[in-house]
């Protein structure tokens, strides 16, 4: 799964991606710059395949076709339970770019 982590996401979490094998990651600071808005985020995403990863729910309201996994940060899911998540929901879907999914929520 190709992930791209939005600039709100606590980097704990997008260490741990790049640390897990199957997950290559970048961050939307690497890809783009650090002031990017949404539409620019979720423009590029779509371009080059990625799964935007972040707590930002405005990103629900685009209409570009990438996956997106939100999570809420007040729960404070580990990083060790969103990446299991990721991997159910890895397989639960042939197209990521169809993801639109919330984690924990019920991939644990």
């Amino acid at each position: 799964m190709r992930v791209l982590c939005d600039r709100n996401v606590d980097e704990q979490y997008t260490e741990t991606f790049r640390r897990t094998e199957w997950i290559t990651v970048t961050t939307v600071t690497e890809a783009l710059a650090m002031d990017a808005l949404d539409p620019e985020i979720s423009d590029f995403a779509a371009r080059n395949g990625w799964v935007v990863f972040t707590e930002d729910d405005d990103f629900l309201a685009l209409d570009d076709n990438h996956g997106l996994v939100l999570y809420h940060q007040h729960e404070k899911p580990s990083p060790g339970e969103v990446v299991r998540a990721l991997q159910a929901i890895a397989e639960a879907y042939a197209d990521h770019s169809e993801i639109e999914e919330y984690v924990p929520s019920g991939w644990l």
